[in-house]
């Protein structure tokens, strides 16, 4: 549960520091202090998203940090998946600026803000007016219906979840070759006509470097020619280096009987003049065969247009080419026997689809009689709550006969909440007949017996009593009295019978400081607190009789919890 919060520059708030007990804690406070802000901080420290707007004018960024103890194992391991050391007490902080950074830290570690989403959604559950519309849409009551007891359909959900995504494949695999026997005829003159073009080229691995090298060599082969001759005359002429060179070595070898040192030197020279005479014979030869022919040219431009249009149509490389025609051959081979293998898929589609239905069914059984349980409970809950009249029910849609495109990962229910509040009124969609007053009601009752599954330790009510008012909202006040016993409870309220059962007032008033408009916060104790419901019951004059009646409200509220403490 939620120990601490410290708010800096949200909004109206400048800087703020509050303690929250275990129980009920209230806020109290007039309409426009900035009640709701608190709200807003906590959502905002614990994963929502983040509004420049919410930054108080004048400064660059705010801060909300939140401490929260005696949190459940669902949280613990939460923790431990992600790597974070459980201390006994978590932080998070969570900053924000003008230029739309933001920081989150857990313990001290700066992390993702779905980390912290995460382990908030085990700590926390609000109610408000998004809940509100959360709950007036069809779509999510399926969701809803299961949160009851969400384990309960896991193996059948994870089952048929496998099941889908297996007839995915078969689909795909059918679709791939030929599905039809139309498509599958089309597809084995393409494919045969795509390999027949590949291998009738004759295609070699780097075949195409060859060939630029080859016509670049043709192309420039007048050049080529000149520059050989040209060489072998430096050399191979009568005034070329293999004559001279020679005639050095004639020179030293002469000089050998004076002096021993030059027969190194005549070997080196020798073993130079061979190796230029091997060079010289290999570019002779290659002069030789250097022959200008338009019509090699011509052949070799013609290849390599051929390998260009393969690669435009099957490949970026020549390689590319070869492997997709290895595939092709695989893909025709499949198509040319596609007849038993499209009846071994259909076989299996259906034995898939035999067993996606029956799975579908139980989840539906389990739906149907787990929905029978939450209407009593919920009817129960709303009796108490003033609703003696009120009717329940979870609507399913017809059961289908067998597997149909119906059928999803959630199985083929489609679940609507129906609702009655009058006696001989019909039962109709929740959204089409429920009043503000009566959703107050209804979500109180269905957090009253969602909760405790949640594994949440901290519920938040933004005005759970609005639109309610005189018994009913004892009823209330009441019914979140007894939530308080089981869990930590933050509540805004402009009910003096919700606020007189509290055991922690905050109240919530600003002020304008420095021609700015600042919310404070203070904790309430003896007086102050009678004052205060005094003004919920009798408006903002204090009267003997209000403050006489807010003291009965109060005594009356004490007593109350003492007795459900008693009936424990």
């Amino acid at each position: 549960m939620i120990k601490t919060l410290k708010i800096k520059n949200v909004a109206l708030i400048k800087e703020i520091s509050l303690d929250f007990s275990e129980g009920f804690n209230v806020l109290l406070g007039e309409t426009g202090a900035g009640k709701s802000l608190i709200l807003s901080a906590i959502n905002f420290v614990l994963g929502e998203k983040a509004d420049k707007s919410m930054i108080r004018t004048g400064e660059s960024f705010m801060r909300v940090e939140a401490s929260f103890f005696n949190y459940g194992t669902q949280t613990i391991n939460i923790l431990k998946d992600l790597g974070i050391e459980d201390e006994g007490v978590l932080l998070f902080v969570r900053t924000y600026n003008l230029d739309g950074k933001s920081e989150c830290r857990i313990n001290g570690t700066i992390c993702p803000l779905s980390f912290i989403k995460q382990v908030a959604s085990t700590l926390v559950d609000f109610y408000g007016q998004h809940e509100n519309q959360v709950l007036l849409r069809a779509k999510n009551h399926l969701g809803l219906l299961e949160s009851y007891n969400s384990s309960l359909f896991y193996d059948e959900k994870n089952k048929l979840s496998e099941i889908l995504d297996e007839l995915k494949k078969i689909k795909q695999e059918k679709e791939k070759i030929g599905g039809n026997f139309e498509n599958r005829e089309r597809m084995i003159d393409l494919l045969s006509y795509q390999i027949n073009e590949i291998e009738s080229a004759k295609l070699k691995e780097n075949e195409d470097e060859s060939l630029q090298q080859d016509l670049k060599v043709y192309a420039n082969a007048e050049k080529i020619s000149e520059g050989l001759t040209h060489f072998i005359n430096s050399f191979d002429n009568s005034n070329g280096a293999i004559p001279n060179i020679s005639s050095g070595i004639h020179t030293l070898q002469n000089l050998l009987p004076f002096d021993e040192k030059f027969a190194n030197l005549v070997e080196r020279l020798k073993c130079s003049l061979y190796e230029i005479q091997d060079i010289t014979d290999e570019i002779k030869d290659i002069c030789s065969k250097l022959v200008f022919d338009e019509s090699k040219m011509n052949e070799l431009d013609s290849r390599l247009d051929l390998i260009k249009s393969l690669k435009r149509k099957y490949g970026a490389t020549i390689k590319d080419i070869l492997e997709f025609a290895n595939k092709s051959k695989i893909e025709l081979e499949n198509l040319q026997n596609a007849e038993e293998k499209l009846n071994e898929l259909d076989m299996k589609e259906k034995q898939l689809e035999k067993l996606a239905f029956e799975i579908s069914k139980k989840l539906s059984v389990k739906r149907r009689t787990l929905s029978e349980e939450i209407e009593e409970k919920i009817c129960k809950e709303l009796s108490q709550l003033g609703m003696k009249n009120a009717k329940f029910k979870v609507g399913f849609n017809e059961m289908p006969l067998s597997f149909n495109q119906s059928v999803t990962k959630q199985g083929f229910d489609e679940v609507e909440f129906l609702f009655s509040a009058n006696l001989g009124e019909n039962l109709k969609p929740l959204s089409k007949t429920i009043s503000g007053g009566e959703m107050s009601r209804f979500m109180l009752a269905l957090k009253n017996i969602l909760a405790d599954k949640d594994g949440v330790s901290t519920l938040v009510f933004d005005e759970v009593d609005a639109g309610i008012s005189g018994i009913i909202g004892n009823a209330v006040a009441e019914k979140l009295a007894t939530l308080s016993k089981t869990f930590q409870i933050l509540c805004i309220t402009h009910l003096p019978q919700v606020a007189s059962m509290a055991d922690n007032y905050i109240f919530i008033s600003k002020d304008s400081v420095n021609n700015l408009t600042e919310t404070k916060a203070e904790i309430l104790v003896g007086d102050r607190i009678i004052e205060q419901i005094s003004q919920l019951t009798g408006g903002a004059n204090k009267t003997e009789a209000s403050l006489a009646h807010a003291r009965e409200l109060k005594m009356n509220s004490e007593l109350y919890k003492k007795n459900l403490i008693k009936a424990d």
